[in-house]
């Protein structure tokens, strides 16, 4: 009596396709804007959430730190002139 066994080509094509797929997609260039933007709301976020774990500054690096200015222009902020990341 045979019996048929499994066979793992399925599998392999699935994992070569997804990684094709995903260094496609890593190797775009340009990021849509509004990934970009997404991007930037997130640095804001995160950067004003560091400040906020911040109990001294005795130096006041950080008294520039608010919405008002985009976080690029920070002080110990740099960024990408191409990007502004």
């Amino acid at each position: 009596m045979a019996t048929t066994g499994w066979s793992p080509q399925p599998l392999v094509f699935l994992l070569y396709f997804s990684s094709f797929t995903l260094i496609v997609v890593l190797s775009q260039r340009e990021v849509p804007s509004d990934l970009a933007s997404l991007s930037n709301m997130t640095d804001q976020f995160a950067l004003m959430y560091f400040k906020s774990f911040v109990n001294k500054d005795p130096y006041n690096v950080l008294s520039n730190w608010n919405s008002n200015i985009s976080f690029c222009q920070r002080n110990g902020v740099s960024c990408s002139r191409s990007s502004q990341r």
